[in-house]
């Protein structure tokens, strides 16, 4: 049981809160406004490429990607991923972010 409960203190929540998605420019994207930095992960739906990167606090992350078909993002503290695949098949849980975030394990 210990070790169930040392898996549960490393669940983080998501950290949607520090993003606020509009257009800059050419590009459409998020400055991070936490005081922490983030991995956001990004995908424009209609040619399924996953962008991702580390944002430092009051960074920008932009996309020129064409979003027409839709996109999707998660935002987790670095060094954590997702619990669910980035993926078109768990866009729905990822849109309604019904995601936590993981510790990343390299190679994974």
């Amino acid at each position: 049981m210990a070790t169930t409960a040392a898996a549960a203190q490393s669940v983080k929540a998501h950290m949607e809160a520090c993003t606020r998605w509009g257009h800059a420019g050419a590009e459409y994207g998020t400055r991070n406004s936490c005081d922490s930095p983030v991995v956001i992960r990004f995908m424009a739906l209609g040619d399924q490429h996953v962008v991702e990167r580390e944002v430092a606090p009051g960074a920008w992350f932009g996309s020129s990607a064409d979003l027409s078909g839709g996109w999707m993002f998660t935002a987790c503290p670095v060094g954590y991923a997702p619990n669910l695949r980035f993926a078109v098949e768990n866009r729905n849980a990822i849109l309604d972010s019904l995601y936590n975030c993981l510790p990343s394990r390299p190679g994974a």
